[in-house]
């Protein structure tokens, strides 16, 4: 009785143990313990895996949907989803926990489904910041730039990124895709644009060692940062919020709508010189009691409209239902093709969902081909949310799957919903305070 109870004391503070190796081992800290697992942490990581494998099968649609379970492609993922797992449990004894956290997340992004992420690795339960290198990042028309740095590294600014830890950027970016959640190309790259600066990203795909990371670019200059920041994570619009310290190098001039405001989720203004109704949506977050609906069509009733613009580039998703009435009335009482929807690769769900229903009031879709495809997973039952035995981590496989073909029967053949007019975003765009899309609106009225 007494060697039992002993035993039992032994494992409750080995998983105690666990339990403070992963806090060490979160999103933002870089300095994760490197040491192989214990035994007896080899044990209780075996049994969460087999308890996240058993758990995903049961609620993820890939496997769990009768209509799509038996797909070829669904077929094949199972399989890959059970080696992955099947190898990371044979290597368990050679690897430290920041190393299970990548292989999970790795296992995680075979599904394609950008609602589902490792949680651990993925942050979202260490609180509304993580920590980042001082650089931002943007995917623009040919490769990626940096947009905004620290004051002692401000002539880099504006440069095309080559090489990340002398990885040619499109290598690294075939790393990070078969490593981040994500589910085609433009997700990978707007994805992997926004995560060039994580300490832990770039480090799970040996871009960095998690001290320091080495940026180089077409010009030949090289920077290497070590110095990290907290950056801002607001919750209700899923944005992360550069650090003021960060500067950019851009020309003199009024900065453009889509990039005003950029605390505020909804907002909208309304120009009488051109006549143009503009509203940013930067996610679909709830319209407490309909006010701003309202104030919407308040607005839209009483002057006098030539044009509007739903702006949801960098959308990350939410319930667009909520505004279907105001849209409706706004898609009624506009003359043909004055109604335009904004978006971008960082368009996701509920941002995809809106581009149909906008589609058939007749909107005119401008920007760049959505991140989302238009066969999705979301979320939809607390029931799949399950917390590890022992690592007490939490996992939430979307159970629930959106299909464009169930409401507006229309679904491209790769699953890429593409804007009616397609549109880039350039370097010179951004250094010159210049939005083409809202250029494009202007040419529309001119020519009436």
């Amino acid at each position: 009785m007494i060697g039992g109870m002993a035993l039992k004391l032994f494992q409750i503070f080995m998983i105690a143990l666990m339990a403070l190796f992963l806090v060490a081992c979160g999103l933002g800290d870089t300095k994760a313990i490197e040491e192989p697992l214990k035994p007896s942490l080899v044990e209780l990581w075996t049994e969460d895996i087999e308890q996240f494998r058993t758990h995903v099968v049961r609620w993820h649609p890939r496997f769990a949907n009768n209509t799509i379970n038996r797909l070829q492609e669904n077929l094949d993922i199972r399989e890959a989803f059970d080696n992955s797992l099947d190898m990371l449990l044979e290597n368990l004894d050679d690897m430290s926990e920041f190393d299970i956290y990548v292989e999970l997340q790795r296992t995680v992004s075979l599904l394609k489904d950008n609602h589902f992420f490792f949680t651990g690795f993925a942050g979202y339960d260490a609180g509304l910041r993580v920590t980042r290198y001082p650089a931002q990042f943007a995917y623009l028309s040919d490769g990626v730039y940096i947009i905004r740095t620290n004051a002692d590294n401000a002539s880099i600014l504006n440069s095309r990124l080559v090489a990340i830890g002398g990885v040619n950027v499109y290598e690294a970016l075939e790393r990070f895709t078969a490593f981040w959640s994500v589910e085609n190309k433009y997700d990978a790259r707007y994805q992997f644009a926004l995560m060039l600066n994580s300490a832990s990203v770039l480090r799970a795909i040996g871009l960095s060692d998690g001290e320091s990371v080495t940026y180089s670019f077409e010009n030949g200059e090289s920077i290497t940062l070590s110095q990290t920041e907290q950056w801002e994570r607001l919750f209700t619009t899923l944005r992360w919020l550069p650090p003021a310290s960060l500067v950019d190098n851009r020309a003199e001039g009024e900065t453009p709508l889509f990039l005003q405001y950029f605390r505020q989720n909804l907002w909208h203004e309304f120009n009488e010189e051109n006549g143009i109704l503009y509203i940013s949506i930067r996610g679909w977050v709830p319209d407490v009691q309909g006010t701003f609906a309202r104030a919407v069509r308040n607005t839209f009733d009483n002057n006098d409209i030539k044009a509007v613009i739903i702006d949801a580039r960098s959308n990350p998703g939410g319930d667009a239902n909520q505004f279907t009435n105001l849209f409706v009335h706004m898609a009624h009482n506009l003359p043909e093709g004055r109604l335009f929807y904004f978006v971008n690769e960082g368009s996701n769900s509920g941002s995809l969902g809106a581009a149909y229903a906008l589609e058939n009031m007749g909107a005119v879709i401008v920007g760049q081909p959505l991140a989302q495809n238009s066969t999705f997973f979301w979320f939809g039952s607390s029931q799949s949310v399950l917390r590890l035995e022992n690592s007490r981590m939490e996992i939430t496989p979307p159970p629930t799957l959106f299909s464009a073909l169930q409401f507006y029967q229309r679904e491209p053949a790769d699953g890429i919903f593409r804007p009616h007019v397609l549109l880039e975003y350039t370097i010179d765009d951004w250094v010159n305070n210049y939005d083409p899309f809202f250029k494009y609106v202007l040419r529309q009225l001119e020519q009436d």
